[in-house]
């Protein structure tokens, strides 16, 4: 079920913290001629649901439509049917109150466990090269990352085909980490925990109806 601009309102809603408590952008940006990465589309470029740059759009003239064309024209086939690919005016005139979803949680997306169950958030670590937080020791805001649960959580609920979808990202993420015979470090609200990428058997503990306990990400 693609997401309505007012699910996208109550999303955008829910994260206002940064992921640090500095500017983060300090640390790649004066290797990347003064862009932080994350803002440079040409490196990272935003994915949007369509609801929301609609939304966006309409809020403000920050944001565009763009079509890859050229070295980057192959992910159009990799998008799905609920997301377009968008631009902003850059990181010189960014409006911080509409930014989208993708810029306010970078670097880290959802992870779910075999179960499906949403445990907490992770680095996008295919995004290593890029973002030198991911392999800093920079701490990350506990606050950022309450929101950030918080965010997903409330989006799974909204949207069965979002949580299928990082599901399944969460399977590639524990293959290799498996194939290195390393944990998953995930974010949560109660700390960084060190996840395995087997199924442990024997009873598993819920401490509430959403999620289990053991989560990482960030």
């Amino acid at each position: 079920m693609a997401l309505s601009r007012p699910a996208i309102a109550e999303l955008l809603a829910l994260l206002q913290a940064p992921v640090t408590a500095f500017d983060c952008g300090t640390l790649c940006a004066p290797g990347n001629g003064g862009v932080p990465v994350c803002c440079n589309s040409a490196q990272v470029l935003p994915v949007l649901y369509k609801a929301e740059l609609a939304l966006l759009q309409k809020r403000s003239k920050l944001w565009r439509k763009h079509v890859p064309t050229g070295a980057d024209a192959h992910l159009r086939d990799q998008a799905r049917g609920c997301d377009v690919f968008a631009v902003c005016k850059g990181h010189q005139h960014c409006e911080r109150e509409h930014r989208s979803l993708a810029c306010r949680t970078f670097p880290f997306e959802p992870y779910l466990d075999h179960d499906g169950v949403f445990v907490g958030i992770v680095f996008a670590f295919d995004q290593a090269h890029l973002c030198p937080l991911i392999t800093s020791e920079h701490a990350i805001s506990p606050q950022f990352v309450q929101q950030c649960c918080a965010m997903w959580r409330r989006m799974f609920e909204l949207d069965a085909d979002e949580r299928a979808f990082y599901a399944g990202c969460s399977r590639t993420l524990r293959r290799q980490f498996g194939r290195r015979g390393e944990s998953i470090p995930v974010f949560t609200e109660h700390g960084v925990r060190a996840l395995p990428t087997a199924r442990r058997r024997g009873p598993r503990s819920q401490t509430d109806g959403t999620r289990a306990r053991a989560c990482t990400k960030l």
